[in-house]
């Protein structure tokens, strides 16, 4: 078990690691606040020596003249980062809800058509009958509270599915979507290309949003989603198999990591209406500039490096 060390002896620890560390005690308070492992082991990575493999050198060292405000300040940018995705994606979130809902929906008008095994692919029973199951048991799991689940049982005996989906997670919606037939699929994703092209008049092309690259930018939101929810580390999420490379392609962006956030950015974009998305984007480049001047030792061009986007090109191109 490892030895438990007083806040004072972390700070020494540091200080021992070449970290500038002032000694008025706000850096004491502030982990007091925060928590020594939220801030120090999950930001900073970018602030460790590196040996000839890129791997950080053992014992850890701090690069020269790196500062605790430093670590704090990247800490912080980063909880306001998961607000604000997290403001948005929710709009979002809400969005896809009426969208899947209606469209599944006007398709199969039927009582209860969404519990009914043949109204989704044909090739996937197993993940057919795993996506039914979830909305039963969100049903039961309501049925005896008070609310809307309770009042449409009551009073209709069913439960719309446009009513039901305010219960589900961006996981479950995303799921849904995953076991419909290629033909729903299709129609959800065109709405969002559809829209978008209606809204931005202005291109020189218009976007084809194929139900791949929908499916894929369900999944990376989802993931954002989580991570924002529970207050984990954002700036250098790595989504690892998703892909979103039409998207990108589509709005002249070349310089960009696919496996980064910034494929989230693109990807809000397309789906969210025009008004919310210029609000987002402006945000976000009005939190990078609060930002940017808080850090030495490393640029805020390699936190955005790592972020996976160039900023100057996003603003140019979005």
């Amino acid at each position: 078990m490892k030895e438990h060390k007083t806040f004072n002896q972390q700070l020494t620890i540091l200080r021992g690691r070449g970290m500038v560390v002032p000694t008025n005690g706000q850096p004491k308070r502030f982990l007091e606040q925060e928590n020594y492992y939220n801030v120090i082991n999950g930001y900073k990575d970018l602030f460790l020596r590196k040996d000839a493999n890129n791997r950080p050198v053992i014992p850890e060292e701090y690069l020269v003249n790196t500062h605790f405000d430093e670590l704090k300040n990247l800490f912080l940018f980063d909880r306001e980062l998961r607000m604000l995705f997290l403001k948005y994606l929710l709009i979002f979130e809400n969005s896809l809800k009426t969208t899947v809902a209606h469209t599944f929906t006007q398709e199969y008008p039927k009582k209860n058509a969404y519990l009914d095994i043949s109204n989704f692919v044909d090739d996937a029973p197993k993940k057919v009958l795993q996506q039914i199951s979830i909305l039963t048991k969100t049903i039961h799991d309501k049925v005896d509270k008070t609310g809307a689940v309770k009042h449409y049982i009551e009073e209709h005996g069913e439960v719309p599915l446009w009513v039901l989906v305010n219960f589900l997670t961006i996981g479950n919606i995303a799921y849904f979507y995953n076991i419909l037939t290629d033909s729903m699929k299709n129609k959800i994703a065109k709405f969002y290309g559809d829209k978008y092209n209606k809204q931005c008049k202005d291109n020189i092309k218009s976007l084809k949003l194929s139900n791949q690259d929908f499916s894929s930018g369900l999944k990376a939101v989802n993931l954002i989603r989580n991570i924002c929810a529970h207050d984990e580390r954002l700036y250098n999420v790595n989504l690892k198999n998703v892909r979103m490379i039409n998207i990108a392609s589509y709005h002249n962006i070349t310089n960009y990591d696919n496996k980064r956030l910034v494929v989230i950015i693109l990807f809000l974009k397309v789906v969210l209406d025009k008004p919310y998305f210029k609000m987002f984007f402006s945000d976000f480049v009005k939190l990078c500039k609060k930002y940017e001047d808080r850090f030495r030792t490393v640029t805020f061009s390699e936190i955005l490096t790592v972020m996976g986007m160039n900023l100057e090109e996003l603003q140019k191109n979005l």
